[in-house]
């Protein structure tokens, strides 16, 4: 209750200080049309500036899905690892460190992460997005050439945060809900100087939680300003910076067990309460400039920087050989530092030869990611549990000493790795017999270099690589409101290894680089004036030169770049406003990503790491418009996984399969002109939840989601 008490008495004090506004109300006629007081906006037509096109997602020659910010409303979704993949067809998270960030597969592989159009993803990061700064979530399924050639060809997710929009339209929420979960927001967009000439923005955000599992809870903090300047009518400045802090007691709540999957409780934790709790802090600083220079068309210029620290512990073990109820933990130290310098240029624009229109897009962009840590273990202490009977409270004594958790440069495991880049790209979209038919002809060229090793251990030698990547598009409007597209593109990755030679016994350099490319085709249609849209894609991925083992040399570390793994599939999404007052979300993605070349034999035709055969979501919202009823809604989703894979590896020895997944949801709500309030149970069925892998040494291990558990979200806009 007392955390309550605090919570309503930030919003209370928020709420007073934002009062003080101008009274100033805007006349945008699709603002009120799109926040009017029953209205739940699911589909967005275009695609956000930070993915640099000029093109209705209609008529796109790619599968993009976006998320609105209501739909994350609606579905109470806090952050990235709750849930908001199942707005997107085929999209899933997978666990590791859960509670930190979130490593979402799609098409077959890992995806990364962006954030207002540059890659931020990072080892263990970037901290998982939280939803008091996301305006949109964009996935781009496929390499996106016109975005970066640098990555895995199954594509990446963006999220554009929130900035000022001119206008005044303030808001706060609270939420409560299920192990003591207690958040506070506030939203506060207005102008400072009229005219568009200043606007400002600022994102603040409070939460602790706990967790079904005990010895386990979270703190987050987050303040987010930013300001939008017009000095000139063709000029615009736009500044953001995120400050967030998170403390909790451990990364992913990991079970063991020789027995099988899920045969623990959901309640129970190998984690204990002496052990050290972990603080992040990530600051990141966004600038953009964007310049009219005449016509349509826009010089645009943007950087980032980002700055993660990690200090804290992690603990892990093995099983007693003698005793296989006995865990034996060991501690870890968690200490890193993760720095990003972003910036791209680029300009954009259109011009006509003849009856023909050419939206032209040409550019710069520089990337350097840096991630050092140290994860050395600590040798002085192992903490036995019995898994059957967990007892908490390890002798403080016995626990490592302050000292311990630092960065120590020259620790046996201190790791230093990173991504450095430069590209050069231009891309056409060529319209053509009144926009009916469009043709997109792109290329980029792109230089890198990725590190990654242990410099105490053994010197780390980069891998360097240039590529020309070419993309080409067809889209073709059959009507205004129905389109086909196709697309090729291409993406590559340095890596590097060693290979055998006859003349040096270590072994040569292998550093020819990871390639992949997407082959798509799809279908777009917009229903009933736009209300809902549909898209329905057919792909190929192929993932080549993977390094396996020479298995002419066996046993000497040597590897040679003959591994391929091939995803096909099949992908529909339909989102919008299906009948008045019923918006919907319902996908289905079919995904057959396996190894197709290797020289071990067994590995072949085995599926991919984190993939899922069949995944379908259904997420319903209605809201009475009339009558007695007139704002209340209710709401019911549910989520289905078949055919997953664990994350684990090709080179795993087990299988490494993991029964299907579903999961339900059922809540109801009332929204009025300034004031809605929204209760949301999940889990509904209460079912044992989980994803995991299976060990090399027999062992199961697992991450459990939460069971039957409801929240409560009450928000007030003024």
């Amino acid at each position: 209750m007392k955390k309550a008490i605090i919570g309503a008495s930030l919003l209370s004090t928020i709420t007073t200080f934002a009062q003080v506004k101008d009274s100033t109300k805007s006349k945008d006629i699709e603002e009120v049309v799109v926040h009017g007081k029953y209205y739940q906006k699911y589909k967005l037509n275009e695609v956000s500036g930070s993915l640099r096109l000029q093109t209705p997602i209609l008529e796109l020659p790619q599968n993009v899905q976006s998320i609105s910010s209501q739909i994350l409303t609606d579905q109470i979704a806090l952050n990235m690892s709750e849930g908001i993949v199942r707005n997107v067809s085929g999209a899933r998270k997978v666990e590791h460190w859960d509670n930190v960030y979130s490593n979402v597969f799609m098409r077959g592989a890992s995806i990364a992460t962006y954030m207002n159009g540059m890659n931020v993803s990072s080892t263990w990061g970037p901290i998982n997005p939280d939803a008091s700064i996301i305006d949109r979530i964009e996935f781009v399924k496929g390499p996106a050439g016109f975005m970066g050639s640098l990555g895995d060809p199954a594509g990446f997710y963006n999220i554009v945060t929130k900035k000022p929009t001119g206008k005044f339209a303030n808001s706060v929420r609270f939420t409560t809900g299920s192990y003591n979960l207690f958040r506070g927001e506030a939203d506060l967009d207005g102008v400072l100087v009229k005219n568009g000439v200043l606007d400002y923005r600022l994102n603040l955000m409070g939460s602790t939680n706990g967790s079904w599992v005990e010895n386990d809870k979270t703190k987050k903090i987050i303040v987010a300003p930013s300001i939008t300047f017009r000095p000139t009518k063709t000029t615009t400045l736009t500044a953001q910076y995120n400050y967030q802090y998170l403390k909790f007691s451990q990364p992913g709540a990991y079970l063991m067990s020789k027995d099988g999957y899920a045969s623990l409780g959901v309640h129970t934790n190998f984690n204990d309460k002496n052990f050290k709790e972990t603080e992040v802090t990530d600051q990141s600083l966004f600038l953009s400039l964007d310049q009219k220079l005449f016509n349509d068309w826009v010089w645009s210029t943007q950087y980032a920087y980002m700055d993660m620290n990690y200090d804290g512990g992690s603990w892990w073990g093995s099983f007693d050989t003698q005793n296989s109820s006995i865990f034996n933990r060991t501690l870890s130290n968690w200490q890193a530092v993760g720095k990003n310098h972003i910036f791209q240029t680029y300009v954009r624009g259109s011009l006509k030869t003849g009856n023909i229109t050419h939206k032209i897009i040409a550019g710069f962009d520089y990337g350097n990611r840096k991630y050092n840590a140290d994860f050395s273990g600590y040798s002085n202490g192992v903490y036995p549990i019995d898994i059957h009977n967990v007892q908490y409270g390890v002798n403080p004594s016995t626990l490592p000493p302050s000292d311990f958790y630092t960065l120590n440069t020259s620790a046996p495991f201190y790791n230093d790795q990173g991504v450095k880049y430069n590209s050069y790209y231009a891309q056409d979209q060529i319209e053509m017999f009144n926009n009916k038919l469009r043709v997109t002809l792109a290329g980029r060229y792109t230089s890198g270099t990725t590190f990654a090793g242990y410099p105490n251990l053994a010197p780390i030698k980069p891998d360097n690589a240039g590529e020309f990547t070419p993309r080409v598009g067809v889209s073709y409007s059959i009507k205004d409101d129905f389109s086909v597209y196709g697309v090729f593109d291409k993406t590559f990755v340095p890596q590097s290894a060693l290979q055998y030679s006859t003349t040096n016994p270590n072994g040569d350099p292998l550093n020819t680089p990871f390639r992949g490319q997407n082959l798509e085709a799809g279908v777009k249609k917009d229903w009933f004036g736009g209300k809902w849209n549909s898209t329905f894609a057919f792909y190929e991925i192929r993932r080549k030169n993977i390094f396996t083992s020479d298995m002419s040399h066996p046993n000497q570390g040597f590897s040679v770049a003959t591994g391929e793994q091939r995803a096909r599939g099949f992908e529909a999404d339909i989102k919008g406003q299906l009948a008045r007052g019923l918006n919907v979300v319902i996908n289905y993605a079919y995904t057959d990503a396996k190894t197709v070349k290797d020289n071990d034999p067994t590995r072949i035709g085995q599926q991919s790491p984190g993939n899922a055969k069949n995944v379908q979501n259904t997420w319903l919202s209605y809201r009475f418009e009339d009558g007695k009823l007139r704002g209340f809604g209710i709401s019911a989703g549910y989520q289905y996984q078949g055919g997953r894979q664990s994350w684990f590896g090709t080179s795993a020895k087990l299988d490494q399969s993991l029964e299907d997944y579903f999961d339900t949801n059922f809540g109801i709500s009332y929204a009025a002109k300034k004031f809605d309030i929204n209760l949301l149970l999940n889990n509904v069925l209460n079912r044992k939840l989980y994803s995991g892998y299976r060990s090399d040494d027999g062992s199961y291990a697992w991450i459990y989601n939460a069971p039957r558990n409801w929240r409560l979200s009450i928000g007030y806009k003024f």
